[in-house]
């Protein structure tokens, strides 16, 4: 499984949060989406980074799990290069304090362009140590996303395809999709990997319609409710057996019931509520049970992520809002996870 298979989301979206907020965290966690976006397009570094640890990585890690070939890349498509000022490349790869200007193209076209008029010629500045320009605030300040950035190579900049993605400023708030590969990154291969260790099946018994009026006996809901948030009133669901620890257990359908989740000041996005639903992957999706049809018994699932947003403070997370992604399709009596 990668972010590279999902089929393309179903229903248009989007996460506000005040200007307040965006400036303690430090970076701007803010987008919106249309139906038919790839998740890939939709989920921010920031939003898996305590499932996945995705900040961990750096480009040479992920060339290595999906063969990539850097060689087809320019400095335009990693997307953290655009939220790089000389001083935070700087901070983020030490290693360039003693390297002179001129020997970093980025850098040097960047110091040649805004301070010597395009010239190389008697531009001193060139021969300075990059840890002698951060001494200049000016000069530390310059914006990378000032330079055509497709013009320049990933080893233009030494050290940086060996850096963990975390070490960047404003990580959080790239996209997957502007990562090269890393949409193509197995779930099993992220620092750390999709839980599969809790993972339980039952039989599906019996699929019921809206006109099925209570299920008492859930096994669905959210961390903040718990998993046996019970729904009256047109609840749709199916039953489960096969497997005596969940003999008659009911798993609700998040078309029928939303329940509170998410934590922190992100905790209010999409009505503070989220499908109910259950986690056997673990906390970076929750499994929803969506459609029901009862008259084939078949069973469709959903999957549902959230935004998460850690910087210099903690605003936590949101329910699990951004979906639906259509997953796995069931019928009565196959197997299914919980």
């Amino acid at each position: 499984m990668t972010f590279s298979t999902f089929p393309p989301i179903e229903s248009d979206g989007s996460v506000v949060i005040s200007n307040q907020d965006i400036n303690q965290l430090g970076f701007n966690p803010n987008r919106s989406w249309q139906k038919g976006q790839t998740l890939d397009t939709i989920i921010q570094l920031g939003d898996i980074s305590e499932g996945f640890g995705v900040e961990t990585f750096t480009l040479n890690e992920i060339k290595s799990l999906v063969n990539l070939n850097f060689h087809q890349f320019s400095l335009k498509d990693f997307g953290i290069i655009q939220f790089q000022t000389i001083s935070s490349l700087f901070d983020a790869i030490p290693n360039l304090k003693n390297k002179k200007i001129k020997t970093i193209p980025p850098l040097r076209d960047l110091i040649k362009d805004t301070q010597c008029g395009g010239q190389s010629q008697g531009c001193n500045l060139l021969n300075y140590s990059v840890k002698k320009i951060t001494k200049d605030s000016q000069l530390a300040s310059l914006p990378l996303n000032q330079l055509s950035l497709e013009q320049y190579k990933f080893s233009d900049i030494p050290g940086l395809s060996n850096t963990e993605l975390k070490e960047f400023n404003q990580w959080q708030q790239v996209y997957l999709s502007e990562i090269p590969g890393l949409n193509q990154v197995s779930f099993a291969d992220f620092p750390n990997s999709l839980s599969t260790d809790s993972i339980e099946f039952a039989q599906i018994d019996i699929t019921f319609s809206e006109a099925e009026y209570e299920s008492l006996k859930s096994i669905s809901g959210s961390y903040q409710e718990g998993f046996n948030k019970s729904c009256t009133g047109g609840c749709s669901h199916i039953e489960l057996g096969g497997n005596p620890l969940i003999l008659g257990k009911q798993w609700i359908s998040g078309n029928s019931q939303k329940v509170q989740g998410g934590y922190g000041i992100l905790s209010s996005l999409f009505g503070g509520v989220e499908p109910t639903g259950r986690h056997p992957f673990g906390d970076v999706f929750k499994v929803v049970i969506g459609d029901i049809d009862e008259t084939t018994g078949t069973v469709e699932t959903d999957l549902y992520f959230r935004v998460c947003q850690k910087g210099w403070i903690d605003l936590g997370c949101s329910p699990y809002g951004i979906g639906p992604i259509p997953f796995m399709t069931f019928k009565e009596n196959n197997w299914i996870f919980f």
